[in-house]
């Protein structure tokens, strides 16, 4: 639970604020005659007609999310239909989120659900702060919402409290499907049985033979030194729980989140004595010529590049669904011709086989707090979700639309037709997405993909890998948010300079330590650590 006090600093107040002072105007009574009036006497209020008429009308609410939507589309004519509402959508291009959303809320506009959005924590507890998201108890979620309630419950139920402030709930919780989904690495096969491997490196120690190996004994056969182990998306990844994962994971820890240590405290990852032997690892297999030296620069379509076209015999920055056959991965290595084989995360210090796994938390939903008020538009709201959360029929219509016109089911999973495949372009012509804010969550994402692909999954992602998962996912500590944008520089700028050799890993390792310290990683977490100790374990 979170204490709002400590919030006071720090939050942009001064736009979303400027929202709080507009007032709506008054409308005129519905079924007033002008010059009318007295000719005959109004209906009792308990009239039946007027009862009936009540009970027919849909209920009115609206909607920001991700993608900009076309008029009327297809989902959401559906879920009006459906359900008796009647929603006024509005769509956020995901580009430049932030200003849209804070150039809207500055202009009035008060959304009454805020579903699938890029917001962060922070930014979810400023909108709360200043007023813009209401009240929400638990219990009315599980009235109104109890198949989605029940999901939850299945899921983590640790996830009711991330939206809990002073005691009250502000949010309802949200999942990512393939959050236990590990990052795996890939090999090239040849290569593999080149060097005199028939499957992929089960310890750290063969991983780095291996890579040595596709460093110094010519894999490809050209008769030229040009290749090299392994690389990483140093451009668009760094300080992030992708980078060098395989290494990192062999430690036991992620390295931009927090992990337990022994004495049952919480540690951010990079800082702990794990990181600094991992990142010793990596600073010899860089001098030793392993590491592609323009691991610097590569980012995602550079990376994947040069495991197809046989610069690099490793990729390990992906999950199961991008090594797949129709994955970006697997599709790369089918059309260069490059027989890849996927294996499982390396066992090293730890004595154990553990993966790096992003998490099931997310960003909760919420309501704003005008409608948080009005008892009929939380029920409205509530239904919705629980609908195309956990109903196949409208989970595939507002996900995927109409089949044999907008998907196909092959073996066993919907299909997109080429048309809408694009995320952003099926929300414009039908909605798709948007009116599914909890799209792939874990009840329902075995409808995302055929038997095939499921098989698939099932392989990579063995359940005896242990996921290491940021203990701090989706809590606010005010302190880190604070000085974030601090932290991630700090965190960027000495991950390429141990890895290179530019700072030393023990002397250096200290000092960088220190001065992390210095910008309020100590305090961050002495929080870290009040908020984990009530966890349920």
């Amino acid at each position: 639970m979170l204490k709002g006090k400590a919030w006071k600093a720090g939050i942009a107040a001064l736009l979303l604020v400027m929202v709080l002072a507009g007032c709506g105007g008054a409308n005129n009574p519905a079924g007033e005659t002008p010059g009318k009036t007295t000719e005959k006497p109004a209906k009792p209020t308990n009239s039946p007609d007027d009862n009936a008429q009540a009970a027919d009308a849909p209920v009115e609410f609206s909607w920001i999310g991700a993608y900009i939507l076309g008029k009327d589309t297809m989902a959401q004519k559906y879920l009006e239909e459906k359900l008796n509402v009647k929603i006024t959508p509005t769509g956020i291009d995901r580009s430049n989120w932030e200003q849209q959303i804070n150039v809207k809320l500055a202009a009035g506009e008060k959304p009454d659900f805020f579903g699938n959005l890029d917001i962060s924590m922070y930014h979810w507890l400023t909108y709360v702060k200043q007023e813009l998201i209401g009240e929400i108890p638990v219990e009315v979620i599980r009235q109104h919402a109890p198949n989605y309630a029940k999901m939850v419950d299945e899921m983590d139920k640790t996830a009711w409290d991330i939206s809990v402030i002073d005691g009250k709930n502000y949010g309802i919780p949200k999942f990512y499907g393939e959050g236990g989904s590990p990052f795996v690495p890939a090999y090239n096969e040849a290569w593999l049985k080149k060097i005199g491997y028939n499957e992929p490196p089960k310890t750290l120690e063969e991983l780095e033979d291996v890579l040595t190996k596709f460093r110094n004994d010519d894999p490809d056969g050209n008769g030229k030194k040009d290749t090299y182990g392994i690389s990483a998306r140093g451009k668009d990844t760094l300080a992030s729980n992708q980078i060098f994962n395989t290494v990192f994971a062999a430690h036991g820890i992620t390295p931009s989140g927090w992990v337990e240590q022994p004495d049952g405290k919480v540690k951010f990852g990079f800082t702990t004595e794990e990181a600094r032997t991992a990142l010793k690892l990596l600073n010899k297999w860089y001098k030793d010529g392993i590491i592609d030296p323009e691991f610097i620069t590569d980012d995602w379509n550079s990376y994947r590049a040069k495991f197809a076209g046989g610069k690099i015999g490793m990729l390990d920055q992906a999950l199961w669904y991008h090594d797949h056959s129709s994955g970006q991965v697997g599709q790369d290595s089918e059309k260069a011709g490059m027989k890849m084989v996927v294996g499982k995360p390396v066992i090293g210090t730890t004595g154990k086989m553990m993966g790096i796994a992003q998490g099931y938390k997310q960003v909760p939903f919420s309501i704003g707090v005008e409608a948080a008020k009005d008892p009929k538009k939380v029920e409205a709201i509530l239904k919705v979700l629980d609908l195309t959360a956990t109903n196949e029929e409208a989970y595939l219509m507002t996900g995927f639309g109409i089949e044999g016109e907008h998907y196909d089911m092959v073996d066993g999973g919907p299909v997109q037709r080429p048309e809408y495949t694009d995320p952003a372009k099926a929300a414009s012509a039908l909605g798709l997405n948007f009116f599914n804010p909890a799209k792939s969550n874990p009840s329902m994402i075995h409808l995302d993909y055929p038997s095939d692909k499921l098989a698939f999954k099932e392989q990579v992602n063995d359940p005896d890998i242990i996921r290491i998962i940021d203990k701090m996912q989706m809590r606010i500590l005010p302190t880190w948010d604070a000085n974030k944008d601090a932290f991630t520089k700090m965190l960027k700028e000495y991950e390429l300079k141990f890895i290179v050799g530019e700072v030393d890993l023990d002397q250096g390792f200290d000092d960088f330590v220190a001065e992390m310290n210095k910008i309020g990683l100590d305090k961050a977490t002495e929080e870290a650590n009040e908020i984990y100790a009530n966890i349920p374990k």
